[in-house]
């Protein structure tokens, strides 16, 4: 399993969006805005083609100008 903690640049999304997004393999888990950039997401995938999937989704919704990991970790 590979953990992710990333930021979703943008100001013209909704939130929701963000919970709704079906990922696959992947769950998220919003972990609050950061004012003036746009939305902290925890991100919990099997492997590491699931979690980079996951933030291609994210880059493809309207309003989202980017997708920045924070941190990683894995675990067995």
């Amino acid at each position: 399993m590979i953990l992710s903690l990333g930021m979703i640049e943008g100001q013209n999304f909704s939130e929701d969006v963000l919970w709704s997004l079906s990922l696959g393999n992947a769950k998220q888990l919003l972990v609050g805005s950061a004012y003036g950039f746009g939305a902290i997401l925890h991100i919990a995938a099997e492997d590491a083609d699931d979690l980079g999937n996951s933030l291609r989704e994210f880059a493809k919704l309207q309003g989202v100008t980017g997708v920045v990991t924070l941190a990683l970790r894995t675990e067995a």
